[in-house]
Parts: structure tokens; sequence; C-alpha cells
């Protein structure tokens, strides 16, 4: 971040919008799945909707907002759909109804900052994209493993985080010992554990796909959306993949 000049007190507004700026600056697109924008909602007009209602809460969760966006473009500088609205709004939800709501806000978005760097371009995990995170197919197949327990807990749940960077260590392990599904890659390239193919052009056609013909878990462009996990998504994924040839 930029520093700011001595004595200079930012609101949590300001903040996402000097945010917003050095993204743009950076050169950073961020697109939305919603075919009616332009793009994905900024830092500032999120924070607009949401911080109003977050109390004292306000300053922690701008600070995160703008922690994780940094994170996106430090760690997915691939990334092409930035829709976070459902992200920032669920974890506030969550952590108004825990008994430290602060402590809780604050260890959410702490999760979703390290998950980016272990799963990003920095290790030897090497994701491309967080769109399977953020649009909830982790989150449903998750789910699906243990309906049981799991049906009631959102898709940006600290539980649910915590399990993911969990899973991230265990496909480290996995890469270590060079495994078939995961292994070691022999240069820069992000990786591809999927059956189709996940290079910019035909990411972007299958998700919009998706996003029009309702296949997404989670449309993370809506501040509340209703999660589904309940439905073959990941089946129907791979099954419009190939009839779009992907």
């Amino acid at each position: 971040m930029e520093p700011l000049a001595d004595g200079v007190i930012e609101s949590p507004i300001e903040r996402l919008a000097r945010a917003d700026a050095q993204l743009e600056r950076a050169g950073v697109e961020r697109h939305s799945l919603d075919a009616a924008r332009s793009g994905a909602t900024s830092l500032r007009a999120l924070g607009e909707r949401l911080l109003p209602d977050a109390g004292h809460l306000a300053p922690v969760l701008a600070d995160g907002m703008v922690r994780v966006a940094r994170a996106v473009a430090q760690h997915f500088p691939d990334n092409l759909f930035w829709d976070l609205d459902a992200v920032f709004a669920d974890i506030l939800r969550e952590a108004r109804a825990a008994t430290d709501p602060r402590a809780h806000l604050a260890a959410s978005l702490e999760e979703i900052v390290a998950l980016h760097a272990l799963f990003g371009q920095e290790t030897d995990i090497r994701f491309r994209y967080v769109h399977d995170f953020v649009y909830g197919f982790d989150w449903a197949k998750w789910v699906h493993r243990d309906p049981a327990a799991r049906a009631e807990i959102g898709p940006f749940a600290l539980v649910f985080l915590r399990s993911v960077r969990a899973r991230g260590h265990e496909l480290l392990a996995l890469i270590a010992r060079d495994d078939a599904k995961y292994p070691r890659l022999p240069d820069a390239r992000a990786r591809n554990p999927f059956p189709f193919s996940r290079e910019p052009e035909a990411e972007a056609a299958l998700y919009r796909d998706l996003a029009a013909r309702s296949l997404i878990p989670v449309p993370a462009w809506q501040l509340a959306p209703e999660p589904e996990w309940d439905r073959p998504f990941a089946v129907a994924r791979e099954e419009r993949a190939r009839a779009l040839r992907l």
C-alpha cells in the first residue's frame, strides 16, 4: 500500500476507494459474472452498502476487504471474475452472530487472506483463479461429503475456511510425493487437475455459460444469495465444458 502523509487519517470508505484506485493503476481488470454489470462491484461501492450497518466492525471489515483484494491481485494475477459481494456480506453476518463479533470477523478475513497465499501462484499448488472458492464449487463439494453435518454451514463460514486451509496442506503433501493427480509441476505453468481447459478464454466462456444457466452454487455478485450445494454442480460443469468443446 502507498503510505499516507504523517497525520493523515482515512475513513474506512476512503481506505476502500484508495485500494480501488491502486488496483486500477496496476491494470487489474475486475469482471463480473452478473451479465447486467460492466464490472464487479468496487470495494468502495461494496463498503457503502455494508459499512453503515457494521457499527464498530466497520474498520475491521474495511481493512480486511482491502487485504483480501490485494491477496487476489498478488497470488492470482490471472483471476478474471472479482465478485466479492457475497463473500464480505456473509462473513459480516457470521461475525454478528458470533460470541465475539470483532474477533470472529478478523479471524475470517485473516483466514481468507491466508488461503489466497496457500493456493495461489507462490506455492507449489499454483491454482490460477479464485473462482471455484468464491462461486461455491469448493464449498458444495465439501458439503456433499457429509451433508448431515455440513448442510447448515455457509460457504464462507470460519469452520469451512479452516477446512480449506487443511486441504491446502494435504495438497502440498501430495505434490511433494509427486501424486498422480497432483504432481510436481515442471515449470511455472498454473495447475489444472480438471479434464477441461482452464485457459483464460475457456474459463471465461465456461463460467459465463454456467451463470446464464443458474449452475453456480453461490452467485457471489449478490449481497444475499441463496447458496445451493444439493445439485450436481461439478458434473454439470464438466458437461457444459464438453458441450462448449473446452
